[in-house]
């Protein structure tokens, strides 16, 4: 793509929100240069969509963005995770949100997820091999065509 991809594995949300706030200071002055961040932190169930954020963007900015996405997620309908709704971000992408950076939250049936968040029970064995390839190709499609854009999400 034009632009460069970084996967960052975040750790420490439920104790401060310390990952994602050294990335954010390690970025530093940089954060304006990234064109959107992607969060995966529900679990990985049957991925359904994305949903997106634009922090402080008119309605009509965030409706064309929305309309953009909806055309990349087109590839994905044969999975169905398709759907492009309003209101994404997560909690490790919350400090580089507020300096702006269009946050993305990869969305999913999630039906099951909160059965065993956060207990003994939260296991590997609970992912469908399936819905975590279906994750992958998801997140990578998104990154990719995101990352590969000739104008930003929030211009």
């Amino acid at each position: 793509p034009r632009r460069t991809v970084r996967v960052v594995l975040f750790a420490n949300e439920e104790n401060g929100l310390r990952g994602g706030r050294a990335y954010r200071d390690w970025v530093g002055g940089a954060v304006k240069n990234h064109v959107a961040a992607i969060e995966m932190d529900g679990g990985c169930e049957k991925p359904s969509g994305f949903g997106l954020t634009i922090p402080n963007a008119t309605q009509p900015v965030q409706d064309r963005a929305l309309a953009s996405l909806g055309t990349i997620a087109a590839q994905l309908a044969s999975i169905n995770a398709n759907e492009i709704v309003s209101g994404g971000g997560g909690a490790d992408i919350g400090p580089i949100m507020r300096e702006g950076v269009p946050g993305l939250a990869l969305r999913t049936t999630g039906g099951r997820y909160f059965e065993w968040h956060h207990t003994h029970a939260d296991t590997l064995d609970k992912v469908d091999p399936r819905h975590f390839r279906e994750a992958v190709a998801a997140l990578a499609v998104m990154a990719f065509e995101i990352a590969d854009r000739e104008a930003r999400l929030d211009a």
